[in-house]
């Protein structure tokens, strides 16, 4: 039964990667496709989507993770969850939670970055635009 750690390592083993919207794999992926990738390979999750828009408006982003990971309340979000933030008012960015240095940290595609890259939660202005946070469901967490 996969772990927390292991969520992380699959998830940083994506770093570099080129982002590409809606991509699924190492030659390009995604905010929402690297939770898909990394859920369905470690057999924690067994779907996938393409019902979203790279400018989301509405809560639809919000309501594909609603429906296939167990939803937490924001302060008990530990490495290896998987946080959404919003963008102006809508929910459009997703990512896995990490840690490194003694601090969390978000591993996650990020379109202005063009690629896949691990950076401080408490960076820029992330905190004030979370929405919601989510866990794999079947992980061991022992």
């Amino acid at each position: 039964m996969p772990n927390r750690d292991d969520i992380i390592e699959l998830a940083r083993s994506y770093l570099g990667v080129r982002w590409l919207h809606q991509g699924r794999g190492r030659n390009g992926i995604d905010c929402a496709g690297l939770v898909i990738v990394v859920g369905n390979e470690l057999k924690l999750i067994d779907y996938d989507t393409a019902d979203y828009q790279r400018r989301t408006s509405g809560h639809a982003f919000l309501h594909h993770f609603q429906m296939n990971m167990k939803r937490i309340p924001l302060p008990e979000a530990r490495p290896g969850d998987v946080m959404l933030f919003r963008d102006a008012q809508f929910p459009c960015h997703s990512v896995i939670l990490g840690w490194k240095d003694q601090e969390m940290t978000m591993i996650h595609a990020h379109a202005p970055h063009r690629k896949v890259v691990e950076e401080a939660l408490a960076d820029g202005d992330w905190i004030a635009r979370r929405v919601a946070a989510f866990k794999f469901e079947g992980l061991d967490d022992g």
